[in-house]
């Protein structure tokens, strides 16, 4: 396939772009930074642009992967969440301007969400059609998937990601060094539930997308036993062979990241990839213990 991808160099796209070019694709990648892009991903098969003007009039792809977007994790200011909503929705729809003077539609525009889709949730399973509760990141999330949704005369998936997990960014590279040093635990209560994927089920997530022309709409791309955070921080402790015992305290969070801490850090979504699941997908790290001892090999 011909695939168009924004955001390869983010923590999924590094390890996406590899996988992809290995399976034969020739890839099409915006980056702001080309000398970044270069550095960090494979030349073969790929190009890079920095702008949707540069791919040519006559140019179409068989497939859109679309994971732009400013990092989550950082206080949210007035002015973060507009980037937070720029980068995402009006890159969004940029895109997908482009694709439509295209001579032809791709077969497949797969495009990035979260499960922040969900809002701040409790013990309930959520499958897709869960109903959500109100908040900034279902308001994010939902503008997201909307723009998303512009794609016309295309099969469109929309991937409700959780928290991937892996060595070379994400949520682990700023837990490791606490726990490495003993000072890891649980946060707030530690009752809230941390929905999470393994890196490399992420990417065999996105291959799954492709490969499946009965597959569209919402997907949660989740590991199908989420942990809560209690247990989270003692699965990690024990792997790293470390006490896992000192909580951050729940006005420690609001204090330091404010809003952003009080729904993504001291609550949660207990989530659960039912889609993937009747369309046959199998999660080579469908356990917390397993994903982390293959990271932390």
């Amino acid at each position: 396939m011909k695939i168009l991808i924004t955001g390869g160099t983010g923590f999924i796209g590094r390890t996406l772009c590899p996988s992809l070019v290995s399976k034969g694709h020739e890839l099409c990648v915006l980056t702001r930074s080309v000398i970044r892009a270069r550095r960090l991903l494979p030349r073969e098969k790929l190009r890079f642009i920095t702008d949707f003007s540069q791919i040519k009039p006559e140019e179409s792809f068989d497939a859109v992967i679309n994971l732009a977007g400013a990092p989550i994790a950082k206080r949210w200011t007035s002015t973060y969440k507009k980037k937070l909503l720029d980068s995402r929705v009006k890159l969004t729809e940029r895109l997908i301007a482009r694709l439509a003077t295209c001579p032809h539609p791709p077969a497949v525009f797969i495009s990035g969400s979260a499960i922040g889709y969900y809002g701040p949730q409790g013990d309930e399973i959520l499958a897709e059609s869960a109903a959500i509760q109100p908040g900034f990141s279902h308001e994010l999330c939902l503008a997201w998937e909307q723009a998303a949704l512009k794609a016309n005369a295309t099969r469109i998936c929309l991937l409700r990601t959780g928290i991937v997990l892996g060595k070379q960014g994400g949520a682990l590279q700023r837990m490791r060094l606490p726990f490495l040093f003993g000072m890891g635990g649980p946060i707030g209560e530690g009752t809230q539930w941390m929905s999470w994927i393994h890196i490399s089920d992420m990417v065999r997530v996105i291959h799954f997308c492709l490969e499946q022309p009965a597959l569209q709409g919402p997907i949660n791309a989740t590991s199908p036993q989420p942990a809560t955070n209690k247990d989270f921080a003692k699965t990690y402790g024990k792997v790293l062979h470390r006490p896992a015992i000192l909580p951050m305290p729940a006005f420690i969070v609001r204090l330091i990241f404010g809003e952003m801490g009080e729904e993504l850090l001291l609550t949660g979504q207990r989530v659960v990839p039912t889609r993937l699941i009747e369309h046959g997908f199998s999660f080579v790290y469908p356990e917390l213990e397993l994903a982390l001892l293959a990271i932390e090999k």
